[in-house]
């Protein structure tokens, strides 16, 4: 029986050239990545880096396919952000896309849920590690109970750049599960006594476990939306929201000169 897969990313990027008479060089992507959800941020990163709307795969692989991408440059600094479909398994299509088409650093920006002790809604979050039970980075090789570390050499630079900007931060792990309406208190205690101070539903750690299989460096900051103990809130309607993912985008800008100077 023949064990290869029955689908690689250099399968649809084959497909997606000849169908579209395009070259391999169009499908290319920047070398660095940022992956976000929020359109404020968007806004942001669009004029610090002029960014302008790109195809890419959208019309020929809509599962991997991300919502929307933009391209542009940052002090001549070439870059591609994405607002992809939320969740671990189109992150893990569109991570191997994106390695496909020659992207070398990739960075999270986005939200997580703040379940450290200490942590308060718009506080600023820096995974070390990622863990959890999601259901994608054990295709990858990962165990169910292996904790990822996030490259300490990104890590770092996040942290020094957040404390240039603030002191509403928090360093610690992160912790992966795409049943969010599952979660219970006892279960959020368990994790802050293992030093988790953030969760979100699996991005995290598929994208840590491919960038680690594949040589591709990665990191993540996160902003806390949401405290499980403290009831359900919706900052992002909030005045203070804006400026706290434009002191975000600022921090992944900087840390993104410094990864690739």
């Amino acid at each position: 029986m023949n064990n290869k897969y029955c689908l690689t990313s250099e399968d649809v990027i084959n497909v997606a050239i000849e169908s579209s008479g395009k070259s391999k060089k169009d499908f290319e992507v920047d070398p660095n990545i940022f992956l976000i959800f929020s359109s404020s941020l968007l806004e942001f990163l669009t004029e610090k880096a002029k960014l302008e709307p790109s195809e890419w795969l959208m019309p020929f692989h809509p599962y991997a396919g991300p919502e929307k991408i933009f391209r542009g440059k940052y002090h001549d600094i070439p870059i591609t952000v994405l607002i992809p479909p939320m969740g671990a398994s189109p992150i893990a299509s569109i991570a191997e896309d994106l390695i496909q088409c020659g992207a070398k650093v990739i960075l999270l920006v986005c939200g997580s849920w703040g379940i450290g002790k200490e942590v308060k809604v718009l506080d600023y979050l820096i995974p070390t590690h990622g863990l959890g039970p999601d259901g994608t980075s054990i295709h990858y090789g990962r165990k169910i109970e292996e904790e990822i570390e996030i490259d300490k050499d990104i890590k770092d630079i996040l942290a020094v750049e957040t404390q240039k900007r603030t002191e509403k931060y928090h360093i610690g792990k992160n912790y992966s599960k795409e049943a969010f309406y599952t979660i219970t208190q006892e279960e959020v205690y368990n994790l802050q006594e293992r030093g988790c101070i953030s969760m979100e539903n699996g991005e995290l750690n598929v994208l840590a476990t491919i960038c680690k299989k594949k040589n591709v460096k990665f990191g993540a900051i996160f902003y806390s939306y949401y405290n499980p103990l403290e009831g359900w809130r919706i900052p992002w309607i909030e005045d203070q929201y804006k400026n706290c993912v434009h002191i975000e985008g600022e921090i992944a800008l900087a840390t993104l000169e410094k990864i690739i100077s």
